[in-house]
């Protein structure tokens, strides 16, 4: 844990440098994102961005829960300040930073910082895995048209699904964290739970961004998404995928929507979903103030 003195600084860095490169990834931009937030009704854009929140708490309950099953209870505010701040380290390439913040700031409720990063792992094990079902189930169901052949959608499914069952998720948890995870089928069916929520929000939020608002492509417009989340994800040295999520998703849904229409929705699921992590953070972090989570461990509890 970096010296107490520093930690103000490094603070400071850090939430400049996720600002820094959040404009970066809207750098060039603003006149595209002006002209989709005019086309965009002021009531789609509030509902799509309550939804994203929603999707975002679930995703912090789950992170919760990891932490839980690598011997990490935090409090409910404390833990979901810890999850929602250290998330912003997304917009920072590589995907280190996230995980190292949340280190940082379980470190002072006397967490190891490989329990941390365990359950990060494993969070984001999660996160790809059921992005990948959501994703591949839509191309096989024909709900849109794959870029790539079914061989390897179906692949990419049973590896998903197999990535997901308690026993590999155990074995995993236990070589990073060198600890066991205590991660049961009951979890694994909340995880799932939570999941769900968490992709059908950031659906319903897309269709409410769409033009006219079409539910009919609800299914559609998720699995894009989350295929699209999947590639961001996996390519680490982009910013909360800025380029390679923001691509497909375009390429996904231009058979669907067009292409002036899918950029347009690819461009503002970014800004949403960039205003909503910046809110959560926010709110969580005050919450925790309030609550007393800056306040020092007594000395050696760390």
């Amino acid at each position: 844990m970096p010296d107490s003195r520093y930690l103000p600084a490094l603070r400071v860095v850090f939430l400049g440098a996720v600002v820094a490169f959040a404009w970066f990834g809207l750098r060039g931009r603003f006149d595209e994102v002006g002209t989709a937030l005019g086309s965009t009704s002021g009531a789609g854009l509030a509902g799509a961005l309550v939804l994203v929140l929603g999707g975002l708490l679930a995703t912090g309950v789950l992170w919760r829960r990891l932490m839980a099953a690598v011997g990490a209870d935090l409090p409910v505010t404390d833990g979901l300040a810890t999850f929602f701040v250290g998330q912003l380290g997304k917009y920072i390439p590589g995907s280190v930073w996230s995980i190292g913040a949340q280190a940082q700031m379980a470190g002072r409720r006397a967490v190891p910082p490989r329990a941390t990063v365990t359950a990060g792992l494993l969070f984001l094990g999660y996160h790809v895995a059921t992005a990948v079902v959501v994703g591949t189930t839509v191309l096989l169901l024909g709900g849109l048209e794959s870029p790539w052949p079914s061989w390897l959608s179906v692949l990419l499914l049973v590896g998903a699904l197999a990535g997901q069952l308690p026993a590999v998720v155990r074995r995993a948890g236990a070589r990073v964290g060198g600890r066991s995870v205590s991660v049961g089928a009951t979890d694994t069916l909340v995880t799932l739970a939570l999941m769900t929520v968490t992709w059908a929000s950031y659906a319903a939020a897309l269709v409410l961004l769409a033009p006219g608002f079409p539910w009919p492509d609800l299914v559609a417009l998720g699995g894009a998404f989350a295929l699209a989340y999947a590639v961001g994800v996996v390519i680490v040295l982009a910013p909360a995928g800025v380029g390679a999520r923001d691509a497909l998703l375009v390429l996904l849904l231009t058979p669907l929507l067009g292409v002036a229409d899918a950029t347009a929705l690819a461009l503002l699921a970014r800004v949403v979903h960039t205003a909503a992590d910046a809110l959560m953070a926010a709110g969580w972090w005050v919450a925790a103030r309030s609550g007393g989570l800056e306040r020092p461990l007594p000395e050696g509890s760390a």
